[in-house]
């Protein structure tokens, strides 16, 4: 309690989990009516396949940014995925999905127009705000709506996955607050969205204080709103303080465990540790080793970001990484033949 009580006195660290704690209500609303949407899309798509379905399940795999189907239908899905791509000539992630579960698996289509890291998720209700959002910006179903409201708030979503030491300032908050408020009033019609960016809001404009509850003999979390609400309009919803119980550790294990996942993907992707990424790493490092009950939970994917930074071999001009001992193979393989020549100069 009294880690957490000091975290949630630092401003900027509450501004980080309020911006974080709006995406994970907005990645709930989001999920149905996305889910609902790829399942209209793949029919759409599965009535153009005209080549024959095989007896077998094809072999056809992807492999990161590449895929070259050997088979007739998945020829043509592809064809089809990429007509309906937006970025058709910028980075696809067709390693995301198995191109043999095309014909009968609507969220395998779906994840093509996501980006990297998605090859184990198998639904809607598995995805993060980031990936969500990528695929409404992506795929040309959503051609209808205003996407720049999408990629300005995929931009602010970014900055806040990409403060590792996990604050923002007021004036950034102000400045998600607006893009948020512009992407509801732009999905309005989307069922859920519009209470659920009221509840976005309170979290938004509310001063915390946290006590301690108990519910059924069980030690609860109790968040309290020190002003009044607002709807998305502004107009006062209540003259009371409204008083939500959640999990404040909650949010923090779910936000930090999507930054350090990103950090991974990051640094496997790239196949080297930048100088940033070194950066990122030492400020998660610190804030968990300063943080022991956050620490403790989440040590598991602690250990992979580490493993990530000590076993990591940067791979040379042409990607290859050398085998272990083939360097001082070559420096002995030098030597020989130094010495084979000053023998031959001396005869």
């Amino acid at each position: 309690m009294a880690l957490l009580a000091t975290r949630m006195n630092c401003g900027e660290y509450m501004n980080w989990l309020k911006a974080g704690q709006c995406l994970l209500l907005l990645q709930d609303r989001l999920k149905g009516y996305i889910g609902g949407k790829m399942l209209d899309f793949h029919w759409e798509l599965s009535d153009r396949i005209t080549a024959p379905r095989p007896k077998k399940r094809c072999q056809c795999r992807a492999a990161r940014k590449q895929f070259q189907p050997s088979c007739p239908v998945c020829a043509q899905w592809k064809e089809l995925i990429l007509a309906h791509h937006n970025y058709k000539n910028g980075d696809i992630h067709w390693g995301n999905s198995n191109p043999s579960l095309w014909p009968t698996h609507y969220w395998e289509v779906a994840k093509v127009y996501m980006p990297r890291g998605q090859a184990q998720v198998r639904g809607p209700e598995k995805c993060d705000v980031a990936a969500l959002l990528n695929l409404m910006n992506t795929c040309d179903y959503f051609s209808g709506s205003n996407l720049s409201r999408v990629r300005e708030l995929i931009k602010c979503r970014n900055e806040l996955m990409h403060s590792a030491d996990m604050k923002v300032s007021s004036s950034w908050l102000k400045h998600f607050e607006q893009k948020l408020y512009d992407l509801v009033s732009e999905f309005k019609h989307v069922p859920g969205l519009l209470s659920g960016g009221e509840e976005m809001q309170k979290v938004l404009l509310s001063e915390l204080s946290i006590g301690v509850i108990e519910v059924d003999g069980i030690p609860k979390f109790e968040l309290q709103s020190l002003i009044t609400p607002v709807d998305l309009q502004g107009r006062v919803t209540s003259q009371s303080c409204t008083i939500t119980r959640i999990s404040p550790e909650e949010v923090e294990i779910l936000l930090i465990q999507q930054l350090i996942q990103e950090l991974c993907l990051e640094i496997e992707e790239q196949g080297s540790l930048t100088e940033e990424n070194e950066d990122k790493v030492g400020k998660i490092k610190n804030f968990l080793s300063q943080n022991e009950d956050l620490g403790f939970v989440l040590q598991g994917d602690l250990k992979r970001l580490d493993n990530l930074r000590k076993n990591h071999v940067p791979p040379n001009a042409e990607g290859w990484i050398p085998p272990q001992g083939f360097a001082a193979f070559l420096v002995v393989l030098s030597l020989a033949f130094s010495l084979a020549y000053l023998f031959g100069q001396t005869h």
